[in-house]
């Protein structure tokens, strides 16, 4: 079996070189990087591939193409690769299509152009993890299906032990997705992408975080994030605002979904402010007992996007679209203690909060935006 393989399709080279530059530099050493500069000379390059006996981990394609479109070849690749992640990269926020990609192409992430390579190669990585994770869990999962054979024998003497199991299935489900969604793919068996036109990001990231890590033991890493993200998780939960995932140092939640509200953006800026308040006491603790603080940057952008379940071993509930990118670079551009917000969501919560101005902040493929610090409530 020859190593993993990761393809990425569009139609400029130079777009085609900039990714294979930035994915060697970090993934070069365990997995091949594979070029097509059209959605026809890539499905025979995957079929090729897959012949010579490949794992194709990752597909990065462009959507705007001559000839097949990026959101059909990843449909058209779905069917011969169902196990591969697949990643829309395009300059155009075209919904419809991301949408079609997540129902029918087993859609990862989409990412707009220009991209930021640590996006890219977070994305990558965790695309990469879940791929092999998915392998483990699909083993896992026919042993579980021989055993739930071998229970149905039993059934008559172990009523109570069965049910005691389904509970713990139906448990780690709501763990995993909002209880909505659970719902939903317990009783039909797929939940259903949803848009939303009013929901609201938000980022945090701890400053500094790679000097952080080589200073502290794995445990000692492991038990501070964990410390932090449970403190989060309780927060945002009272905020009324739904966990999409940890990437890292990197913290990510949104309000507005599952269930659509007008009340998302100021839930995220309290929540956003007491998260605040919470790791500056926290912060002053640790400096009491000698140890290095852990600054933390956090930003929140309004906007439009796309929630839905991806994966049918592993579940995972994720949003996609333009709010997700803009809420990334507000916190990427924002200042140690501070709340930065859009304009979008300043709009929203100015009657309860007072913000200062920052101007017009240069944010990597926005152009210029502005960008407000929370300051405190009115």
């Amino acid at each position: 079996m020859n190593n993993g393989i990761i393809l990425c399709i569009d139609d400029e080279r130079v777009v085609l070189n900039g990714l294979q530059s930035q994915l060697v530099r970090d993934f070069g050493a365990e997995y091949a990087i594979e070029l097509a500069e059209s959605g026809e000379e890539a499905l025979e390059l995957v079929k090729d591939l897959i012949n010579e006996g490949n794992e194709i981990l990752v597909v990065i394609s462009d959507q705007l193409m001559p000839g097949i479109k990026g959101h059909e070849l990843l449909k058209h690749i779905h069917l011969i690769s169902p196990a591969t992640f697949n990643v829309l990269l395009t300059g155009h926020s075209d919904l419809e299509a991301v949408t079609d990609a997540v129902n029918n192409a087993n859609l990862y992430r989409y990412l707009t152009k220009p991209w930021e390579e640590k996006d890219l190669v977070l994305t990558v990585r965790e695309a990469i993890k879940s791929f092999y994770q998915g392998q483990k869990l699909e083993i896992q999962n026919k042993l579980l299906e021989r055993h739930n054979k071998e229970l149905e024998l039993l059934v008559n003497e172990r009523t109570h032990e069965l049910q005691e199991e389904k509970k713990k299935i139906d448990d780690l489900l709501l763990n995993i997705l909002p209880n909505e969604i659970a719902v939903e793919l317990k009783e039909s068996g797929e939940a259903k992408p949803r848009h939303y036109e009013l929901a609201t990001v938000l980022f945090t990231d701890f400053q500094s975080f790679t000097q952080l890590a080589s200073t502290a033991t794995p445990q000692e890493l492991v038990q501070t994030l964990n410390e932090c993200y449970t403190a989060f998780d309780e927060i945002i939960e009272r905020h009324n605002l739904e966990k999409i995932k940890t990437i890292g140092d990197a913290y990510m939640c949104a309000g507005g979904l599952p269930n659509k509200n007008f009340t998302n953006p100021i839930d995220a800026v309290a929540a956003a402010w007491e998260i605040h308040k919470w790791v500056s006491s926290w912060n002053r603790d640790r400096h009491a007992q000698g140890r290095i603080p852990w600054n933390i940057r956090i930003g929140i952008h309004t906007g439009t996007l796309i929630a839905g379940v991806i994966g049918k071993k592993k579940f995972c509930y994720d949003i996609w679209g333009d709010a997700v990118n803009m809420a990334s670079r507000i916190e990427s551009h924002g200042e140690i203690g501070k709340i930065n917000i859009s304009k979008a969501t300043f709009d929203l919560v100015k009657h309860r909060y007072h913000c200062t101005h920052r101007g017009k902040i240069a944010a990597k493929g926005k152009g210029e935006i502005d960008m407000y610090f929370v300051e405190g409530t009115l």
